[in-house]
C-alpha cells in the first residue's frame, strides 16, 4: 500500500515538472521497448554448460549385476543409488539426466527390486548408457 501510493504521487511530481507532451513521449518509447524486449527470440542466448545430474551407470557395471546378490555386493559395484524411499526399502532407482547446451535431454532410470536384502529383479527398460 504504501510502495503504491509513494509510486503514484513520484508519477504525479512527474507529470507536473515536465509536462504532458513529455509523459507522452516517454509512454511511447516504454511501451515500445516492453514490446522489443517481450519478444526477444532473436537475441543470443548466453552460454550453458552441460548439465550431468545424478548416477552414471556403464555398460559393463549393468552386466556384472547378478540375481541373488547382496545389497552390499551391488553398492559395491553400482554406488549409493540415487533415489532410496524409506518407503520401499527393497527398491533403488539410479537416476541419470544429462542437459546439454544446444540439442536433446537424454534420461536414464534403473531399478533394482531386493527381497530379504538379496537383489531379486532388475528392470532396465528406460536405461540408456550415458
Amino acid at each position: 500500500m504504501i510502495l503504491r501510493t509513494t509510486l503514484i504521487s513520484l508519477i504525479r511530481r512527474f507529470i507536473r515538472a515536465t509536462g504532458k507532451r513529455r509523459l507522452n513521449r516517454s509512454i511511447i518509447a516504454i511501451c515500445c521497448i516492453a514490446s522489443i524486449t517481450a519478444c526477444a527470440e532473436w537475441l543470443p542466448d548466453a552460454h550453458r554448460l552441460d548439465l550431468q545430474e545424478g548416477n552414471t551407470i556403464k555398460l559393463a557395471q549393468l552386466e556384472s549385476l547378478e540375481i541373488g546378490m547382496t545389497k552390499d555386493d551391488v553398492r559395491k559395484i553400482m554406488g549409493s543409488p540415487m533415489l532410496s524411499d524409506p518407503f520401499h526399502e527393497q527398491r533403488w532407482d539410479y537416476i541419470y539426466r544429462y542437459i546439454p547446451d544446444k540439442g536433446f535431454v537424454r534420461k536414464s532410470l534403473l531399478t533394482l527390486y531386493f527381497e530379504d536384502d538379496k537383489l531379486s529383479r532388475i528392470d532396465d527398460s528406460k536405461y540408456i548408457e550415458p
